[in-house]
């Protein structure tokens, strides 16, 4: 498949922008009950390859890098998604289901591949599905793990916005993902 500059791929874009969110927003906390020690590689995998079979043959990518891991940091919960490698703007590098402390809602993050339209030089952008909407945070300063997650604790004292977790609403996608084996995949 050929890929358009700055034209996120069907797939990689909406796996993280609709399916992920999408669980997000209906398992919330539930997402996060799992063992940290747990392998979450697997199930994912198999959530990746399901959701690409029902694209065209064409717009399938393959799932190489893609993995998962509960973590805490301090106080909060989160589910990290790494994800295959961006290769167009929109893609997602990582996404994070984040549960703050004393809640009992998620939030749902994104750290996006971004290329500036006018010097094409690439940054990272931080994102957040929230009322429905998708939130562009403002670039952060690098493509990694740890620059990301830094950022996210640092929104977290800051409140979430209504409906902390919404469904993206794109004309034209394809359904939801069967949900075989995800209450499995994100629950003790």
């Amino acid at each position: 498949m050929d890929i358009v500059e700055n034209e996120p791929r069907p797939h990689h874009y909406r796996f993280a922008h609709q399916v992920l969110a999408s669980l997000a927003r209906d398992l919330g906390p539930r997402m996060l009950d799992g063992d940290p020690a747990r392998d979450f590689g697997a199930g994912l995998v198999s959530l990746w390859d399901d959701f690409g079979g029902r694209l065209p043959a064409g717009e399938r990518l393959p799932s190489d890098g893609l993995d998962a891991n509960l973590i805490a940091l301090g106080p909060h919960r989160l589910l990290v998604v790494v994800l295959p490698r961006p290769a167009a703007a929109a893609e997602a590098y990582y996404t994070a289901v984040v549960q703050p402390a004393g809640t009992d809602h998620c939030r749902y993050f994104t750290l996006e591949h971004a290329v500036n339209p006018f010097t094409k030089e690439p940054y990272t952008v931080l994102g957040e599905w929230a009322d429905g909407s998708h939130l562009n945070l403002g670039p952060t300063p690098a493509p990694g793990l740890a620059a990301f997650l830094s950022a996210v604790v640092a929104l977290l004292d800051e409140p979430a916005p209504t409906d902390a977790v919404s469904p993206p609403t794109t004309p034209g996608t394809p359904e939801r993902p069967e949900r075989r084996g995800l209450r499995r995949l994100f629950s003790r």
